[in-house]
């Protein structure tokens, strides 16, 4: 068995998650690669040195107790866990069903809450780690679906919550928040060309993220340049939040100047 260690990463199969694995894997370490779409995921394995796919509900605790322990039994005590397996139902409070709210929150929120469970006592047994979650900026701002800003918003509180509880163990924890990124959670909105170029027009950087522009900020957290980081969130959005978006009117407001009296 190799003793090196290794990194789980959840929502491996596509997106942010398979950006992540593939990032991950620059650092040497092996890949425990998780997936509902257990396919998604070997495919994702087979472009990696060292990894393993697992077709793994995130909320079925029995399924990632046994990947998570398959995983360091092969590769090694968790050195890396990154959160990343989600889903968003686009609808508004009133439009959503009791059963689509507890879906999203299970995911989205007690799936990382399962995950943490099954690695904290392995990585603090090996040694100590880095955690990085995947919130969104919908943890920062209304973003019009409710049930997953409040969702992303108790990753935000639960990173920061876990901070103080794990630094004595030697394990980091940090999140991501990214902004609107090519990937399958977006792939429906994003092909709507008005939707599109809103996105785009509303983004001061000028364009739609890549799932390796979070990738890269997730694999900094995760890294030993990040040490002294613990309990904070990344926001990767190219500056959607940053501001106010005033539209036409923009320009109006700044060309504006005030008569002296």
């Amino acid at each position: 068995m190799d003793t090196a260690g290794c990194a789980v990463v959840t929502g491996a199969g596509s997106g942010i998650g398979r950006a992540c694995a593939m990032r991950l894997s620059e650092s040497g370490l092996a890949l425990a690669l998780l997936d509902a779409n257990g396919e998604a995921a070997e495919k994702a394995a087979a472009e990696l040195p060292a990894a393993a796919a697992f077709g793994v509900d995130v909320t079925d605790e029995t399924q990632v107790a046994d990947a998570v322990r398959e995983a360091a039994q092969r590769f090694g005590a968790p050195k890396v866990l990154v959160n990343a397996a989600g889903i968003i139902v686009r609808k508004t409070l009133l439009e959503s069903s009791v059963e689509e709210w507890r879906r999203v929150l299970d995911v989205n929120l007690t799936g990382y809450f399962i995950l943490l469970r099954q690695v904290i006592p392995l990585m603090a047994a090996g040694g100590g780690g880095s955690i990085v979650q995947i919130a969104s900026i919908a943890g920062h701002t209304g973003y019009g679906f409710s049930s997953y800003t409040a969702a992303k918003g108790g990753v935000l509180a639960l990173t920061r919550q876990l901070a103080a509880e794990l630094a004595k163990d030697g394990i980091r924890i940090n999140s991501v928040s990214p902004g609107v990124v090519h990937s399958g959670l977006n792939r429906d909105t994003l092909s709507n060309s008005a939707i599109h170029a809103a996105t785009v027009a509303n983004t001061p950087l000028g364009r739609i993220g890549e799932p390796d522009d979070i990738a890269r900020a997730v694999a900094f957290l995760a890294s030993p340049d990040a040490g002294y980081v613990t309990g904070t969130d990344l926001v990767a959005d190219g500056g959607m939040i940053s501001t106010i978006h005033w539209g036409p009117a923009g320009d109006e407001l700044h060309s504006f100047h005030t008569q002296e009296r």
